[in-house]
């Protein structure tokens, strides 16, 4: 059966002099990632260009960070010390602390997904044979795939200057140069969070948390929330290089069906195809009679800094029949078909993060309805 809800997210976003991924150093020359990607427009030959880029392990490191803290704010406490402060390190049970204790790997997969970040993005314990899935799946971040933004999508170095100290002189300065990279990336995500606390690779059940829905349905809103920081904060070296960003585009879709995956932010007509995929599915699985109920079953909230770049009418070829509304508050337009999809334009990103993060909490079924489903 279905665990609802189904998150499929992609953005684009614009970064300027940025670390957005480190990938090692040469000496005192710290390099930024790389990757080689292809375009081909019409029956010209492709063309092969090496750009920066952002690896999906980055972002993800990121998304985890950023939803411990807004997990921790929203009055979350089912976390270890390494999940708190945005140590990559999964696996341990989630009364570890750092503090001085041994840190306690654990025994089984119920006992590990008690933790935040155990239970969103995966864990690997080899030695107990005990492993998990992530939840969250991301993409790399790549630049546009149009000509122009290509061209110039580019790194540099810049050179720094650390001041150390040294015996017997006053002061010196150790120099070194940081690559940097200044772009135009989409990148895409997927989550499938209705799976939060349960376990995927054994047949019990997470015990001694309370509340087990209210955590879960805490956990997810928590994984959309965390979008917001996770959007304009996800780069190294951010101590000399805070990034310098801007969100272009943002399609977020939430469905009770397993939709399959968007299409991503870097290709030119991605909002078009992404809105034709997910209707395309939704329609195909959905009876007539679930039709007929006005049981909206899917959200497709799109967000562009061009507003009628989100015009639904036009991405979607929407019927005659279908019905439209605007909001009170006229800062988002809504657009329904066949009673099943729901289409909504934002002007406000916040806004439109916050919707999503409730209307994916709200997805999240009780754990007795599943097992009696």
């Amino acid at each position: 059966m279905p665990y609802p809800p189904y998150v499929r997210v992609s953005a684009r976003v614009s970064v300027e002099t940025s670390v957005l991924t480190g990938s090692g150093s040469i000496g005192n020359y710290n390099t930024h990632a790389i990757a080689t990607v292809i375009f081909k427009r019409g029956t010209d030959p492709p063309k092969v260009y090496e750009v920066p880029v952002i690896t999906g392990n980055a972002i993800k490191h990121w998304h985890a960070l950023y939803l411990a803290e807004t997990y921790e704010a929203l009055g979350g406490k089912n976390l270890n010390d390494l999940c708190r402060k945005g140590i990559g390190a999964r696996g341990y049970n989630v009364k570890a602390s750092i503090g001085g204790a041994k840190l306690q790997k654990a025994e089984s997969e119920e006992e590990a997904i008690k933790d935040l970040c155990n239970d969103i993005h995966g864990f690997l314990n080899p030695e107990q044979q005990i492993k998990r899935d992530s939840l969250v799946k991301v993409s790399f971040g790549i630049p546009i795939l149009e000509e122009e933004v290509l061209e110039v999508a580019s790194k540099y170095s810049v050179t720094h200057n650390r001041v150390i100290p040294v015996k017997n002189v006053e002061e010196e300065m150790m120099v070194f140069k940081q690559e940097y990279s200044s772009i135009l990336y989409g990148f895409s995500m997927s989550m499938n969070l209705g799976m939060t606390l349960i376990p995927m690779y054994s047949g019990g059940a997470v015990s001694g948390i309370g509340n087990i829905d209210n955590e879960r349905r805490l956990r997810v809103k928590a994984s959309l929330l965390a979008l917001l920081p996770l959007l304009q904060g996800s780069a190294s070296k951010q101590a000399r290089a805070l990034p310098i960003s801007r969100v272009e585009e943002l399609l977020i879709v939430l469905s009770k069906l397993p939709v399959p995956n968007i299409v991503h932010a870097a290709y030119p007509d991605y909002l078009e195809r992404s809105i034709e995929l997910v209707k395309g599915y939704v329609l195909s699985v959905s009876t007539l009679s679930d039709k007929s109920k006005s049981d909206t079953n899917t959200w497709i909230l799109c967000y562009s800094r061009h507003h009628n770049r989100c015009d639904p009418r036009t991405l979607s070829q929407l019927p005659r029949d279908s019905t439209t509304s605007k909001a009170e508050d006229k800062e988002t337009e809504e657009f329904t078909i066949d009673n099943l999809i729901k289409i909504k334009r934002y002007k406000d990103i916040g806004n439109m993060i916050k919707e999503a993060a409730e209307k994916a909490s709200d997805m999240v079924q009780p754990l007795e309805s599943q097992k009696s489903a």
